[in-house]
């Protein structure tokens, strides 16, 4: 490696190139105090792997024109630029490349930027850009690149119809006559359309256009990593906690659907305003190369450590990598750590408005015993508000399924449409997570592929939806997931058309058709709403009171944010006596149409899929909440907002003894 150090501080220059040949002893290091000297070394070299440089010098030269003039020659460099000035307004120079914002930095800092520069892949150079910018490609106009990798380039675009910025995925031309280069790139945009979670920035479209193969995806909110690091910005503890948190999330939501990540890189990863992570959709089918899921997590912390900021941030990081953690392990770490951080922030907020101090200005010894008090009093107010007092005496133990009979008869289903349907048997109440860990204990009793469907995908191993024991742990206590109060009564969730249909096979039941569900809901007269033809303020669990985690709290309408157990009084409430077929989740049914298959999806072509009936509590009240068909991408489709009920065609069995 070639590295070329341009430092016009004669004081640490010496210093810093020091520390740098004591890192790489291997690599060929030149430093020089200027740019005039750093152009006559450029075009003499024959190798320039890295260029460290000020962005600005005093001499009103910049750094930019280095790396232009390095880049010219070898287009492959890696730039690191040093500053002591605020580069606001030189976004645009900076571009991909990194920032070592410090005055004086220390030969430490110095040495990480370099090893995380290192650990890069090489983007920067290369080709000019496929499609210059106003390219139109099908329904999407070219706005500029923003990535190079060695298949494919990334664009920001505008979809035009509507107006929405999108990151284009192009697959390069000359691997166009590669069948399997192009299979890998629709495989993986097929696994990329198959993930529904909320800090993955989901798949828009997959095409062809003008000869060119290409997928849209999502522009995620806020700024990303590489933004940050680009501007100097460090993370404080919080900020790492919930970026840490977050990625921990998505990754353990891919790992349950037999996806793996690439080498993730700062591009990849976003923070908003309200410091809430996401990630682009870096998630690729499971290779033959099993997985080191520790080795990952260690180098997403290392990828973190030049933009995590000293003192308390810095040691956090240091401890989560001195243990050898997997991503649910991680998590889990996380959780004792933001727990606590909400802790401190409450006893910081009491000594700061509440506490009485002496003549001296010092707490009274009394005091102390008086904020572990208050705390508890704080916790049992909030467990109250959030219903989970109630909750831990009427919900300590799982409810068993009821089933209401719906008779034989004609009623309207969907806009007019008179449908006669046999009696059949529906469950009163969704589906609860303590019903479900029952079907959980089972398997692991017995063969787990006993009640899978015979079209489940070979790659789906078990039907545990994610973050299952940490959701099983809160609702046994009656704590909260998600800033909302779980128990074992509450319908469960990310839940995939598999896990449903598992589920009801085990019963000795199955899934309702469309047609059995919205004659549940509607009655025989064809209500707009379980309970009538007028909208009614808070009768369903439905999304008019829903705030984003973090966006302050929600569930002022109808008592809750997101789900509520099936053991609160509701007015949603069907003709039948079927309840929260409105609001609370939205379901799966089976389906199925009238040949037995799943019917097309109206945007796939060739794609069918089953059919998600029902609103939920993030959807506002509507009149079409109970005809509107909904249409998942893939029936391995499972989110935070939908869950399912059980049907009979004939009075239901009692539970079945496992194999």
């Amino acid at each position: 490696m070639t590295l070329l150090f341009v430092d016009s501080n004669a004081a640490l220059r010496g210093t810093r190139a020091k520390a740098l040949r004591a890192r790489f002893p291997e690599a060929t290091i030149v430093d020089v105090p200027g740019p005039a000297l750093a152009k006559a070394w450029i075009a003499g070299t024959e190798a320039l792997d890295l260029l460290v440089t000020e962005a600005i010098f005093a001499s009103n030269e910049t750094g930019f024109e280095l790396r232009d003039l390095a880049r010219d020659r070898f287009p492959e460099t890696r730039v690191l630029f040093t500053t002591r000035y605020d580069l606001a307004g030189f976004e645009a120079q900076i571009a991909d490349d990194m920032v070592l914002k410090d005055a004086p930095y220390a030969p430490e800092k110095l040495v990480d930027r370099v090893e995380s520069l290192l650990a890069r892949p090489v983007e920067s150079g290369g080709p000019p850009p496929l499609m210059v910018p106003g390219t139109v490609l099908g329904n999407y106009q070219v706005l500029e690149r923003l990535h190079l990798d060695k298949e494919s380039e990334t664009y920001r675009a505008m979809q035009v119809a509507v107006q929405r910025p999108v990151a284009l995925m192009l697959l390069r031309p000359e691997f166009l006559s590669q069948p399997d280069v192009v299979e890998k790139f629709r495989l993986r945009a097929r696994v990329k359309a198959s993930l529904t979670h909320p800090r993955i920035a989901p798949l828009y479209e997959a095409g062809e256009a003008n000869g060119w193969l290409f997928y849209t995806r999502e522009l995620p909110r806020g700024r990303s990593l590489a933004e940050l690091e680009a501007a100097g910005e460090m993370l404080g503890e919080r900020q790492l906690a919930e970026v840490l948190h977050g990625v921990c999330e998505t990754m353990i939501f891919a790992e349950a659907r037999d996806c793996s990540p690439r080498k993730m890189m700062t591009r990849d990863i976003y923070i908003d305003t309200d410091n809430q992570a996401s990630v682009v959709n870096i998630f690729r089918p499971v290779s033959e190369r099993k997985q080191d899921t520790k080795a990952d997590v260690h180098s997403f912390l290392e990828l973190l450590r030049p933009l995590t900021a000293e003192g308390k941030a810095r040691g956090l990081l240091k401890s989560l990598s001195s243990s050898a953690h997997d991503w649910p392990g991680l998590q889990l770490a996380l959780d004792d750590i933001r727990g606590e951080m909400r802790t401190r922030s409450i006893v910081r907020k009491i000594e700061s408005e509440s506490l009485p101090v002496d003549e001296r200005g010092r707490k009274p010894w009394w005091v102390w015993p008086s904020v572990v008090v208050i705390l508890i009093v704080v916790a049992t107010l909030g467990a109250m508000m959030n219903g989970t007092v109630d909750s831990r005496t009427s919900d300590a133990v799982a409810r068993p399924i009821e089933f209401v009979s719906i008779p034989a008869g004609t009623f309207t289903y969907q806009k007019n449409e008179a449908i006669r349907l046999p009696e059949f048997w529906i469950s009163k109440h969704e589906v609860t997570i303590g019903q479900y860990a029952e079907f959980l204990e089972a398997l692991a009793q017995s063969a787990p592929a006993a009640f899978d469907h015979p079209l489940q995908p070979k790659t789906k191993k078990g039907h545990e939806p994610v973050n299952w024991t940490t959701t099983l742990e809160a609702a046994r206590s009656g704590a909260s997931a998600k800033g909302e109060s779980v128990t074992l009564n509450t319908p469960v969730t990310q839940v995939d058309w598999w896990d449903a249909y598992a589920f009801a096979k085990w019963k000795r039941q199955r899934l309702p058709t469309e047609q059995e569900w919205e004659k549940a809901a509607r009655g025989p007269n064809g209500f707009r709403y379980p309970w009538g033809n007028q909208p009614e303020a808070g009768a369903a669990n439905l999304g008019d009171d829903y705030v984003a985690s973090g966006k302050g709290k929600g569930g002022r309408v109808d008592g809750f944010n997101l789900w509520a157990p099936i053991s609160r009084t509701t007015k949603d409430v069907s003709p039948f006596g079927v309840c929260d077929m409105a609001g609370n989740v939205s379901e799966w049914t089976s389906g199925e149409a009238t040949d037995g298959e799943w019917p097309t999806h109206p945007d796939l072509i060739d794609v069918k899929v089953p059919v998600v009936r029902g609103g939920h509590f993030g959807l506002k009240s509507d009149p079409q909440l109970l005809t509107d068909r909904r249409f998942p991408e893939s029936a391995n489709e499972a989110t935070l907002a939908r869950g399912f009920r059980i049907a009979s065609s004939q009075p239901p069995p009692p539970a079945p003894t496992p194999p």
